[in-house]
């Protein structure tokens, strides 16, 4: 059903060549930015002559940086549209966007950034405007490379209540002194509006009538239970932290809210933002000593954002911190199918596999049916293929402990000499791999050839031990393994 004042809001739009942008704290505010132009219509009724004096002195008043200039109207400063006259007040400015369009962003984080920006930019606007300014979302408009500027308006205070529940937005950015009508505390009206607004990045205005709507003004209850936030990202402490110093600055009982707590307010909100994002989000969690809760939230965020990068970050958490290797690899299953074409979870599942296949030989063999080691043996092959050939030359090492482990030593074998040879020329310094070799020749039952491969690695050792090329935990690893490899040897055991 369509409102006496939708059809003034349409008429004043034909008008004016522009578009409604949302409610001022005072009349409403239109944009025509092809035209360079913002345009603040207050109704002729709802403003004396000393206050449209005041509008039209702002036409002469020095530039700010922080504020959009007023200019003197194309059609003069009062107008007769759709039969009803109005103050129009003129600024210049090409910003397409308001604080009011941000709020409505479908993603949080940028909500939250143009709150925050907006809070810093306020002392300044305060400063030049005075302490009767209280800007609506709809007052500040976005720029790309100024920030937020301020639509002036003289610092008149708030309007009266006819005017205040005939646009309810405007009750809910009231203190909740001025919602019931007592003496004002020492609470700035203007940054408690501008935490109003940083309240709507979270959750919504109730749909209501203005008195319902006065009513839980004066109790500092406007906003309803209805969440704007995913569930997992409620559950991050940056973000619970900055809604509870909300709740603390709005509060009916708050002694005092500062233009100087503009900037903390700022801060703690920039803090909830990087914390929208889930992976900053997990890998503060792992950070903080929370493996298993961060990868947790991962699962839950995975849920509202599919992500490569998380998905790979949760499985390096539940690898190398949970020690979970298949919960590893369900979530590197699950990076593969959402980008097929990147090659960290290939390299991943072959690190993962290559080592899992000791544990399969032993404690896990009687768990594991033959389904599951084809799983992983095809899982390995397709990974090591889909790698760049320069990536495939530094996870030989990993393929090979699969192909090891599956019982293949003569294809382990092939694929060992082919990649410890580049361009003819031996690799010797990659032991991994020259371990790897020796391997499948005491496994094919070729003694010498095996003894032959590790003096090769002996000497080697020897060789990067004198001549400092290699870190000394490095050469103690391979030491280790050759020397576990000599007893096999020693042992005649395969």
């Amino acid at each position: 059903m369509t409102t006496a004042a939708d059809e003034r809001t349409k008429a004043v739009e034909k008008e004016l060549d522009a578009e409604y942008a949302g409610v001022g704290w005072w009349g409403s505010v239109f944009r025509a930015p092809r035209r360079r132009r913002w345009y603040r219509i207050v109704p002729a009724e709802e403003i004396n002559g000393e206050q449209r004096s005041d509008l039209v002195a702002w036409q002469t008043r020095p530039r700010r940086r922080d504020l959009v200039p007023v200019v003197p109207g194309e059609r003069g400063e009062q107008r007769q549209i759709g039969g009803h006259w109005y103050q129009v007040v003129s600024y210049e400015t090409d910003a397409g966007r308001g604080l009011a369009d941000a709020l409505d962003d479908p993603e949080p984080a940028d909500r939250v950034a143009a709150v925050a920006a907006a809070l810093r930019a306020y002392p300044g606007w305060r400063e030049a405007i005075g302490a009767g300014l209280v800007p609506m979302p709809a007052d500040i408009v976005l720029t790309g490379d100024r920030g937020p500027l301020l639509l002036p308006l003289p610092p008149w205070g708030a309007p009266a209540l006819d005017q205040l529940t005939g646009d309810p937005e405007r009750i809910a950015h009231l203190t909740p002194e001025a919602a019931a009508g007592r003496p004002a505390l020492a609470r700035d009206p203007g940054l408690y509006a501008l935490a109003v607004a940083a309240h709507r990045c979270f959750g919504n205005l109730p749909d209501t009538v203005p008195e319902r709507l006065l009513q839980r003004a004066a109790c500092a209850a406007v906003f309803t239970d209805e969440e704007r936030l995913p569930p997992w990202m409620r559950r991050v402490e940056p973000v619970r932290a900055v809604r509870d110093r909300l709740r603390d600055l709005t509060g009916p009982g708050a002694a005092y809210l500062g233009v100087e707590e503009s900037g903390g307010l700022a801060d703690a909100l920039d803090a909830a933002r990087g914390a929208m994002d889930p992976v900053t989000a997990v890998r503060s969690l792992r950070t903080a000593g929370s493996p298993r809760m961060a990868v947790g939230l991962a699962h839950s965020a995975l849920i509202d954002r599919p992500s490569y990068e998380l998905l790979l970050l949760a499985a390096e958490i539940a690898r190398e911190d949970l020690r979970e290797p298949l919960e590893a690899l369900s979530l590197l299953e699950r990076a593969v199918q959402a980008d097929a074409g990147r090659p960290e979870a290939y390299a991943a599942q072959l690190s993962i596999i290559g080592r899992l296949w000791p544990v399969l030989e032993g404690s896990l063999a009687r768990a594991a049916d033959d389904s599951f080691t084809q799983r992983l043996n095809d899982t390995a092959r397709t990974a090591f293929q889909r790698l760049p050939k320069e990536q495939r030359r530094e996870y030989a090492h990993e393929m090979a402990q699969c192909l090891i482990g599956q019982g293949a030593f003569a294809e382990a074998n092939v694929h060992t000499h082919t990649w410890l040879h580049d361009d003819g020329t031996l690799m010797w310094w990659r032991f991994d791999l020259m371990l790897d070799y020796a391997e499948t020749f005491l496994l094919l039952g070729r003694r010498d050839a095996a003894a032959q491969v590790a003096e090769q690695v002996r000497a080697g050792l020897r060789r990067v031990r004198e001549n400092r090329g290699m870190a000394p935990g490095e050469i103690h690893e391979h030491g280790m393994r050759l020397a576990a490899f000599d007893r096999r040897l020693l042992e005649g055991g395969a």
